[in-house]
Formats: structure tokens, sequence, C-alpha cells
């Protein structure tokens, strides 16, 4: 999987309909208007992650690895 480079929306590349090519590197969008929007205005370099943001998507992977994906048995499902 994938990101929209527009939207953020996750994308399967296999199943991607829409996509383009820029710099060797290919782009998946969910829909034709995340595309179109994307070929008006490229991106040169996408944007960094802040400090703030790698260290909660570090503390999101470490609770993965630890405890899974699914939620506690006692919230019910």
């Amino acid at each position: 999987m994938t990101k929209d480079p527009i939207c953020g929306m996750m994308v399967e590349p296999e199943k991607a309909e829409f996509k383009t090519e820029q710099d060797g590197k290919t782009y998946y969008f969910c829909c034709e208007a995340c595309k179109g929007k994307f070929d008006r205005k490229p991106v040169s370099d996408p944007k960094k992650k802040g400090f703030f943001t790698r260290f909660l998507e570090k503390i999101a992977k470490a609770n993965t690895e630890k405890f899974g994906s699914e939620p506690p048995s006692c919230h019910g499902r």
C-alpha cells in the first residue's frame, strides 16, 4: 500500500486506476480528482515529517509490535 500524495488515502498500487510518474517515481491516486490536482501542481519535494510526527509514528509502531493491531478483548467487538 502507498499513500495518495494529495489526500493521504492508502492506495494499492496493483489496483490503482490513476497514477502518474515524476522524476522516475510513480505516484498513485485514489481518484481522478486527486491525480488532476497533482498534475496541476506536482510535488517537488515531499514535506518532511516533523519531530512530533516521527515520535508518534515510532510509538504507534512499537505499540503494534508489542500488542498487535487488534483492540483489547475487554473493548468488545
